[in-house]
């Protein structure tokens, strides 16, 4: 009985890890090639992989696990990334984002994502300006602006952005920090069929101010919950820089579907997906770990005062 009640909680889990997962576009942003994989379960055709233009790049200085999306302050119209994919949106959806290495201490208009607009609706993202210094609109024809104030402070600090539209409702919630700030009614329900949506940028604009970077961006085709939203929200407060530089040497390895601790015994642990998703804990006396379960892919476990990545 204990066997199949731990069985259904690992099922609920990897549920939960699944239905987390953006359909539409989902980029994390590793490695060092300009062509950037489209990890989201239902991608549109041709949008497999994404491409960096121009001058932006990939760097490390996320304050969050691995890379993110670097920003050079130049116009958009040779410098963003193309998710090769013309804005399509009706119905709810989601859109979520981290942006970090970024202050208000200037009063630019930085546009942080939309459309090409050349016959489109102009679907924009931006700070300063219009929302106040420091604060971040998004706005499109056919929809009634939604302003956040004061996502970005005068000193450095890990911002994650959620923005739920969902049509029952018809408004669009904004969540700073996993904390709801505003709700926008919609008159009518929003359809957006544009051109093609970049990241970084918007049409011919200054994009994102260099050195900004963006990370974990993901667009759902729902209104996600609020037990996702918190999840989201709380990967990088759950899994700090330190805690995952912390481990000196190789203490864990993959064994035979199981994840081997050279010394000691793992105690109380969290195994997270690499973009931070919590997919599986527990407690345990020895020094194995059935991960048999888990898809192939990149890990990071937490256990005592430990934190480590693993390849699976």
């Amino acid at each position: 009985m204990k066997n199949k009640i731990y069985v259904f909680v690992l099922m609920a889990l990897f549920s939960l890890a699944k239905s987390q997962t953006p359909e539409i576009l989902y980029y994390k942003f590793e490695g060092t090639s300009s062509n950037i994989p489209n990890l989201a379960s239902n991608p549109p055709a041709g949008t497999q992989v994404g491409e960096i233009v121009g001058n932006l790049t990939l760097g490390s200085n996320t304050a969050c696990l691995g890379n993110g999306l670097i920003g050079s302050g130049s116009t958009g119209t040779s410098n963003y990334f193309n998710t090769k994919w013309n804005l399509a949106l009706s119905g709810s959806w989601t859109m979520h984002v981290k942006f970090n290495n970024y202050t208000s201490n200037v009063t630019t208009v930085y546009y942080l994502l939309g459309d090409a607009i050349s016959g489109g609706n102009s679907f924009r993202l931006f700070t300063n300006g219009a929302p106040g210094t420091g604060g971040v609109r998004l706005s499109a024809n056919g929809m009634s602006n939604v302003d956040i104030p004061n996502v970005f402070s005068t000193t450095l600090s890990l911002v994650d952005l959620i923005i739920v539209y969902d049509s029952s409702l018809q408004n669009i919630k904004a969540y700073l920090n996993g904390v709801l700030k505003t709700t926008v009614t919609q008159s009518t329900p929003l359809v957006f069929n544009g051109a093609l949506f970049k990241l970084g940028t918007y049409a011919g604009n200054t994009g994102m101010k260099a050195g900004m970077t963006m990370d974990e961006f993901g667009l759902f085709n729902r209104a996600i919950t609020d037990a996702e939203i918190a999840s989201l929200n709380n990967f990088c407060s759950s899994l700090s820089t330190d805690e995952v530089v912390k481990n000196t040497g190789k203490k864990v390895a993959v064994k035979d579907g199981n994840l081997f601790l050279e010394k000691g015994k793992f105690g109380k642990y969290s195994i997270y997906d690499y973009s931070g998703r919590e997919i599986l804990s527990g407690e345990e006396s020895s020094n194995l770990i059935n991960i048999k379960p888990l898809q192939k892919g990149v890990y990071i476990i937490k256990y005592g005062n430990e934190s480590t990545r693993f390849k699976y």
